[in-house]
């Protein structure tokens, strides 16, 4: 009988070894420095680039970054007049640039929430206009001045309601007309049961209903529930018709932001736009988190004299 030989071991520093597994053999990178098959970058392959560390291009490209280096360019007091006004000129046509996408956005999402709304008030204004100018053509009211008066007041309130909601700016929130008239009709509906209401003939109940939409136009003009945006309707319709189609797709709505904007930088100090009741432009870079900070490098460029996109206003 033959003596009896275990089989040869394995080379510990081998590629292969069946009944084991450890990491130093090539299946994951190591303290050693060793190469992983499974490492999901390429060899030789650089680590991704964080959100903050931009390249130089992208730092001058973007809109946001470079609103903001211009603000604090001049911000500071020591900017030669030439150098001011043509950093100015470029923050002005970048804010209009940022305003158009802004608004833009808020046009596409404002259409599709309040499109709805905007429909259905329409319908109702324009039949009520339709109501009142067939009752003044027809001359069936009493023949009195007051009553006239009225009538015409009557008829411009629906006139400015039509031209609400076809004209109010399709960027910004839709505020409704008729939520307060249809409250109080209900409040007057109350006052007569149906027996005494089925009484009444369709000429009576025609009268009444108007009564009614007379007595809720007074109580919602005394109370001032008409949105902001309807006197601005009735401003234009007087003074300059051709203006409701610019105000329905923003354009004047945008200059008073813009204005504001422009009125924080370069040393003015004009009240009247300092007042402005419209919101800033945000012009934090999209890229960057709220508690994030920002890389000094990403603000300024060294290629602020070459960019410059047309004069907007002189100095």
């Amino acid at each position: 009988m033959g003596k009896y030989r275990p089989p040869p071991r394995e080379n510990p520093r081998s590629g292969h070894r069946p009944d084991s597994w450890r990491p130093e053999n090539g299946r994951y990178p190591t303290s050693h420095g060793g190469n992983s098959s499974r490492d999901p970058r390429p060899p030789g392959s650089s680590p991704s680039r964080g959100a903050v560390t931009k390249t130089k291009r992208e730092r001058v490209t973007n809109r946001s970054t470079r609103i903001h280096s211009l603000r604090n360019l001049l911000a500071r007091d020591a900017l030669p007049a030439t150098v001011r006004q043509e950093k100015e000129r470029e923050l002005a046509s970048l804010l209009l640039d940022q305003q158009k996408d802004q608004l833009a956005k808020a046009t596409k999402k404002n259409l599709q929430r309040y499109h709805f709304v905007r429909f259905v008030e329409r319908q109702k204004a324009e039949r009520t206009l339709k109501k009142l100018v067939k009752l003044k053509e027809s001359g069936n009211f009493p023949q009195t001045e007051e009553y006239r008066r009225k009538l015409e007041k009557s008829i411009h309130q629906a006139q400015v309601d039509v031209n609400y909601t076809k004209y109010a700016p399709l960027g910004e929130k839709y505020i409704s007309l008729f939520v307060q008239d249809e409250n109080d009709r209900d409040k007057h509906k109350t006052q007569m049961n149906r027996k005494s209401y089925a009484i009444l003939t369709d000429s009576q109940k025609e009268e009444l209903q108007q009564v009614e939409d007379d007595l809720a136009n007074i109580i919602r003009n005394a109370a001032g529930t008409k949105p902001p945006m309807w006197y601005e309707v009735e401003k234009y319709m007087r003074e300059d018709p051709e203006n409701l189609n610019a105000l329905r797709e923003g354009k004047l709505t945008m200059g008073n932001k813009l204005a504001k904007e422009l009125a924080t930088v370069g040393g003015k100090d004009d009240a009247a736009l300092r007042n402005s009741t419209a919101q800033p432009i945000e012009s934090k870079p999209s890229w960057l988190d709220d508690d994030g900070i920002i890389d000094p490098k990403d603000l300024d460029s060294d290629d602020d004299e070459e960019m410059s996109d047309g004069g907007f206003f002189e100095r």
